[in-house]
């Protein structure tokens, strides 16, 4: 499967206009208890459709929200990814 941007008008996936990378670190749920401080309040800042949304900071500095799923039930968990791989789009499309 060729990776790209669609053009609208030819239909053609143009993989010069590829979106870029998003890098992702893997935390272990060890890591992500010990840097959201066991996901507590002290951490917390903010509370979505899905669950609560917590601040961290990587060893390496960099610093991220971490979204704790409230639901286990595979409905609200697709549309969860559904609507992260939008704002990804969105945020291809405007950088």
């Amino acid at each position: 499967m060729t990776k790209g941007l669609k053009d609208s008008a030819t239909g053609k996936v143009d993989p010069q206009n590829a979106a870029p990378p998003i890098n992702i670190p893997v935390l272990s749920l060890d890591e992500l208890i010990e840097k959201t401080d066991d996901f507590g309040s002290t951490a917390l800042i903010g509370e979505g459709s899905y669950g609560r949304v917590y601040y961290a900071v990587l060893d390496n500095g960099t610093k991220m929200a971490v979204k704790k799923l409230d639901s286990t039930e595979n409905e609200a968990t697709n549309e969860f990814l559904t609507q992260v791989g939008f704002v990804v789009l969105v945020r291809v499309i405007f950088l």
